[in-house]
């Protein structure tokens, strides 16, 4: 036989052996996996799902028990619905007609809970929502600003504080040698100094464009006063990566990043002059001004140091010479950071002094690492402890900068829950991010120079479009086991009513019923799959359905 024809032969017969085998072998039972979606309420309307295949690719079919008796042949996709408050067990059994069925089941809850809104109960008033920077960051080549931008960040974000710094090269020498004597003439606004960020120059258009859109409060911040007034004539502590809270000194050196006490008139001079240019070059009234950026650091770059003592004596020389020129130009401090000690040390000997208090128009801190929801939490009591000190004085608090939230959704989540707990806690009147854009979309920035926005973008818009300035917070409870954390305002100037609820569990929605107030509402949903996507209208008598992981905005305008 002819050696081809022999393998031909024990080709075949192992072939026919092996279909014998097979064929010899179990039917395998389908894969299923079952799932359960919430699609709306009012009524309760779930989509349940049995993602189902065959090992053999032998036809199915699917027999489904509902959880109210009603059974019935059906397809992988079944709708039903449900009523209220109730929980019940979906099964389906999938079989291909050869091999031992599976059956699958899921539990479901529609159970609807109750979040009272007082209207009566009323606290702060917003002043806004906010962020720092421009298009680019300061340090860069830029660009700072251009329509897309501006579009993106007042008329589709919402923003209506913008935060700046007044630059280190603004008045890079010396005007004159009489700090009662100010020559605007000689400050710098256009050259670029090694070393310093933008000058002021080169970021006014960008103020002269968000002023067209509608901004009207610019507040400014100083990193370091000029290298010459201080004593290591440095714009930080003179190293290249080194940052330290060292203590203030009143025996200073030539290392020392402070400011001189004997300077503290030319640096009064320099705030005043920052605010007569801004409003020469471009009309705009600079709303307000912190003195200093987290002035317990000495940090590598732009800063310096003062304990609280020497905060409230420069307070006392700017306060006045605002009052005697006639600005009215708001002061804020601390804008201190971390320990609620050390901000308390920064801010008690102003408020506690009555020259310096009457200068101080807000008391002003940083959101980090205080993110807690709950009345019990360590975070919630420091936002309360850190209202009160200006409240006994009527003086507001604002969160002027908070950053490194996670780039992610569960980044965004934790953004939207220090939001909350800055507002109901510490009654703060304003919330102000850093920084608004950069180059590389980081945790750092909200969205990036090319538009890309991020997921803490969007759960901010459900903030900062809705809660608009002259909102008031009204009440708001939810039952505090549900993870669910609400905020309702009310804004006699345009009549409009905006609650805001996060739903912090990760894997259920929650349905809920408002009670306390009136009318229809759009819904704006920020979750995994939403970016602050408009989702219909509802009626406060209805069901509200808050989407696992998710930020909801309830708005209406009379």
């Amino acid at each position: 036989m002819h050696i081809s024809t022999t393998i031909f032969f024990v080709c075949v017969v192992l072939l026919l052996n092996c279909s014998k085998k097979t064929s010899g072998k179990e039917n395998k039972s389908p894969l299923v996996v079952l799932t359960a979606q919430l699609l709306k309420a009012n009524p309760f309307l779930f989509e349940f799902r049995a993602e189902a295949s065959d090992q053999e690719f032998d036809p199915l079919s699917f027999t489904w028990n509902f959880g109210q008796g009603t059974i019935r042949e059906g397809k992988q996709v079944e709708q039903f619905s449900y009523p209220e408050n109730g929980s019940f067990t979906i099964s389906v059994k999938v079989t291909d007609g050869k091999s031992t069925p599976v059956e699958k089941s899921v539990t479901i809850d529609t159970r609807v809970l109750e979040v009272r809104a007082d209207v009566s109960k009323k606290y702060q008033v917003m002043e806004g929502f906010g962020g720092f920077g421009a298009k680019d960051v300061y340090w860069t080549d830029g660009p700072f600003s251009s329509p897309d931008f501006i579009n993106d960040v007042v008329n589709d974000l919402g923003l209506t504080i913008i935060r700046d710094e007044l630059p280190t090269s603004f008045e890079i020498v010396n005007d004159n040698n009489d700090p009662l004597i100010t020559d605007l003439t000689k400050y710098n606004l256009d050259s670029r100094i090694e070393g310093h960020h933008q000058p002021l120059g080169k970021r006014l258009q960008y103020w002269r464009d968000l002023k067209a859109a509608g901004v009207n409060k610019f507040i400014a911040s100083v990193w370091s006063p000029a290298p010459w007034m201080k004593h290591n004539n440095q714009l930080g502590n003179g190293t290249s990566n080194t940052n330290s809270a060292p203590p203030y000194t009143n025996s200073p050196n030539n290392t020392t990043n402070q400011l001189k006490t004997d300077l503290y008139e030319e640096f009064a001079e320099s705030c005043v002059a920052y605010i007569r240019v801004i409003k020469q070059q471009t009309g705009i009234d600079l709303y307000a001004l912190s003195i200093q950026n987290e002035p317990r650091f000495s940090q590598f770059y732009q800063s310096c140091v003062y304990n609280g003592t020497a905060l409230r004596d420069l307070l006392k020389v700017v306060g006045k010479r605002f009052r005697n020129e006639g600005i009215a130009t708001r002061l804020f401090l601390p804008e201190d950071i971390g320990w609620l000690g050390g901000v308390e040390a920064m801010i008690k000997p102003s408020l506690d002094d009555p020259e310096a208090r009457q200068y101080v128009d807000i008391v002003a801190v940083h959101g980090y690492d205080l993110d807690g929801v709950t009345a019990a939490s360590p975070n919630a009591q420091t936002w309360q402890t850190m209202y009160s000190w200006g409240a006994a004085y009527g003086k507001p608090l604002w969160m002027t900068e908070t950053s490194g939230f996670a780039n992610n959704h569960e980044g965004a989540i934790a953004l939207a829950k220090a939001m909350f707990t800055a507002i109901r806690f510490g009654n703060i009147s304003a919330w102000v991010f850093w920084t608004l854009s950069t180059s590389t979309l980081d945790e750092y920035s909200l969205m990036s120079s090319a538009g890309v926005k991020s997921k803490r973008y969007y759960v901010s818009k459900n903030f900062y479009k809705y809660i608009r300035p002259g909102a008031q917070r009204f009440e708001v409870i939810a039952p505090e086991t549900s993870r669910i954390y609400p905020l309702g305002f009310s804004n006699s100037s345009d009549q409009s009513e905006t609650l805001v609820f996060i739903n912090d569990n990760k894997d259920r929605d929650k349905a809920i019923r408002l009670t306390g107030v009136t009318g229809q509402f759009s819904v704006f949903v920020t979750s995994p799959t939403r970016n602050c996507e408009q989702q219909g209208t509802i009626s406060s008598l209805d069901v509200l359905v808050l989407p696992a992981s998710s930020v909801v905005t309830l708005y209406k305008k009379n």
